[in-house]
């Protein structure tokens, strides 16, 4: 009987890789807001006068960087956010849910240093078929709110 050794042979070590280098940059660690389990049964929470208590579901290692300068008045800026797929596998398990892409779906946003960011887009990087790195595409939720001049 011989074991297969080849290359094509699926390991771990993407995401090994990539815990390590996302550690290696100066991983921080976020939250990811998603609803709670069971809903406010109080009357002002069915009627939604009162703000949604959002779990905060820590994942690390990550980077966060902006992704382009602002270059006209008005205009967002993009910030970038690089998540571990082991600390979103983890989620996903402790929560029970299908999958990352449902945890992603149900997140209300991202809270980095204190400040709340919205999910725009997603992608996600990938060997032989193992999700390894989660890229996320956010956009500054205060800078949503400010009326236009």
């Amino acid at each position: 009987m011989s074991t297969d050794l080849s290359v094509r042979n699926p390991n771990g070590s993407p995401l090994l890789m990539a815990d390590a280098l996302l550690r290696a940059g100066g991983g921080i660690s976020v939250s990811l807001l998603v609803a709670p389990a069971t809903g406010d049964s109080s009357d002002a929470g069915q009627l939604g006068i009162s703000a949604p208590n959002f779990q905060q579901l820590s994942l690390s290692p990550a980077i966060f960087r902006k992704v382009r300068a602002t270059m006209q008045q008005g205009q967002l800026a993009q910030y970038e956010l690089l998540i571990s797929a082991s600390a979103v596998q983890q989620q996903v398990s402790a929560l029970q849910i299908i999958s990352a892409d449902a945890l992603f779906d149900t997140a209300a946003g991202v809270e980095i240093n204190g400040a709340l960011f919205l999910i725009e887009a997603r992608s996600v990087s990938e060997s032989l078929g193992q999700v390894y790195l989660y890229r996320l595409l956010l956009r500054e939720t205060h800078a949503l709110l400010q009326p236009a001049p």
